[in-house]
């Protein structure tokens, strides 16, 4: 790579995003922005994108106006392929973290940060990305040579099945760019060997557009269209009707007639696991959805999509 990505670093603790300031630019990062809540973290992303930059985000899990789900998406809404790495000291089999990783997150930085990961993470995303700026051209000479020279499509199924634990052939061929029966023969010689096994047959969500299974969903406010969002609890108070959050009961008094609630099921009834709008203030039992291709930005719904069917393969020891 010729020269260095912008990073945005989206820090809530000011000591630690200089940290990580002050060590990205000993591995020779210049162009590094801080932010300390997410609406700014997006608004600085959005001007990043507008000026043709593709920065590398470091995303704080817990932010004091916004939660990482909402700024992923929001994000991968601007620019589908945009390189997030979550820094969050939760477990990484937790749901939640497990969720975002579904997403779309790049990359999972266990806190407290260990710089010898940091820097890990980084020298993957300069590879990655001093490979995909020629990926069009190497695309074509494979396609063009495959049956004189099987080694280089060889190589570049390799490389794919060493950066993923589980991918499909749909998948492969998307990333390769064409479909051809070297690549299976290749995939059933890597079994063989015990390098890759398979796992049976899994079926994508693939564009209906481009048919590309390169795609993510994209969750939104159903009344507001906007992707800023919360999970929470809210209480209904059967006296007034009033229904707001939990925490603006406060003292166990209503907001609205100031009466106070004491009884579960007779006074008052907790309504969990409702998303609340950061935009519009309403909320909602069930969010919306769509989803969106990262190959071609195509935006569908689940009843629109394609479904596309293949062998499922798990990478054992590449």
């Amino acid at each position: 790579m010729s020269s260095k990505d912008d990073v945005l670093i989206i820090e809530d603790s000011p000591a630690i995003g200089m940290l990580l300031k002050n060590y990205l630019e000993k591995l020779g990062y210049t162009q590094i922005r801080t932010c300390t809540n997410g609406s700014t973290a997006i608004e600085t992303f959005k001007e990043l994108v507008n000026l043709e930059k593709h920065p590398i985000v470091l995303l704080d899990y817990m932010l004091p106006d916004m939660d990482a789900r909402s700024i992923l998406t929001q994000m991968l809404e601007v620019q589908p392929n945009a390189r997030v790495v979550l820094e969050t000291a939760t477990e990484k089999d937790d749901e939640g973290i497990k969720e975002l990783i579904r997403l779309g997150v790049y990359q999972y930085l266990e806190k407290p940060i260990r710089f010898e990961n940091l820097k890990s993470i980084f020298e993957t995303i300069e590879k990655e990305q001093s490979f995909f700026e020629k990926e069009s051209e190497q695309v074509k000479i494979l396609k063009e040579a495959a049956e004189e020279d099987q080694i280089k499509l060889y190589d570049h199924i390799d490389f794919i099945l060493k950066s993923a634990k589980q991918i499909s052939l749909n998948f492969i061929e998307q990333l390769i760019g064409f479909s051809d029966k070297s690549i299976v023969l290749h995939l059933n010689e890597l079994e063989k060997q015990g390098k890759i096994i398979t796992l049976g047959d899994k079926k994508e969500i693939a564009c209906n557009q481009c048919d590309s299974v390169k795609t993510t969903q994209i969750f939104y406010c159903p009344s507001c269209k906007s992707s800023n969002f919360r999970l929470g609890k809210l209480v209904e108070h059967y006296d007034c009707g009033n229904i707001s959050e939990e925490s603006t009961y406060k003292n166990d008094k209503c907001p609205n007639c100031d009466k106070e609630i004491k009884a579960l099921g007779v006074d008052y009834r907790l309504m969990q696991n409702h998303y609340i709008c950061n935009n519009c203030s309403e909320f909602f039992p069930e969010i919306s959805t769509y989803y969106l291709c990262l190959k071609c930005e195509n935006k569908f719904k689940l009843e629109e999509v394609r479904w596309k069917t293949s062998k499922n393969f798990k990478v054992v020891n590449m």
